[in-house]
């Protein structure tokens, strides 16, 4: 126990990420991408960090921006408002002419799946990173353990937590990471 590995042994360092600013359009932060997994293609690099930090006025870390975050960036703002229960349609059936505006309401929310992809990518390239960023949670310290971090993404549903040294944000946990120590320990008998 008392030489067991702590968060520092497995984390990546902040700086092996790249950072863009939250005022950035959703376009520069998908041209970085772009770039890293075109040079990981050409064999120019290995691999590749998919997910970019979020910097705020002061420079500070406040988001950050992962596939997920992506691919939910493409859907439209008007496609995202709460659905409407059938039980509140049922209520409004008697009325036809509130229901039929409620209907085109509903229809028009989501004519966005019947376009084409292309067209989806370009409304999304134009929103600011902030309109789609994920917030970021610095939960790990340094000499926390393996298992805290374990905890943090699972019980607190954090994918890739943070960890802190002196309140300032110095490195990424990942799954792989655990991972990796996981096949590390494993006795294979």
């Amino acid at each position: 126990m008392g030489n067991e590995k702590r968060i520092r042994d497995i984390m990546v360092p902040i700086e092996e990420y790249h950072t863009i600013d939250q005022d950035a359009e959703l376009r520069a932060a998908m041209k970085i991408v772009k770039k890293d997994y075109e040079d990981m293609k050409a064999g120019k690099i290995a691999g590749f960090h998919k997910t970019l930090f979020v910097t705020g006025e002061s420079g500070k870390i406040v988001g950050k921006l992962s596939i997920h975050d992506f691919v939910q960036g493409l859907i439209p703002d008007h496609a995202k408002a709460p659905e409407l229960s059938r039980a509140y349609y049922s209520v409004l059936s008697s009325r036809a002419l509130e229901v039929e505006e409620e209907i085109r309401d509903f229809q028009q929310r989501f004519e966005w799946l019947h376009s084409g992809f292309l067209g989806l990518i370009k409304q999304a390239a134009g929103k600011k990173v902030k309109e789609v960023m994920s917030p970021v949670h610095p939960v790990l310290k340094e000499e926390d353990t393996i298992n805290h971090a374990i905890y943090a993404m699972f019980k607190e549903k954090v994918r890739r937590p943070l960890v802190v040294r002196d309140g300032q944000i110095v490195g990424v946990v990942d799954s792989i990471h655990i991972f990796n120590e996981f096949i590390e320990l494993v006795a294979f008998e």
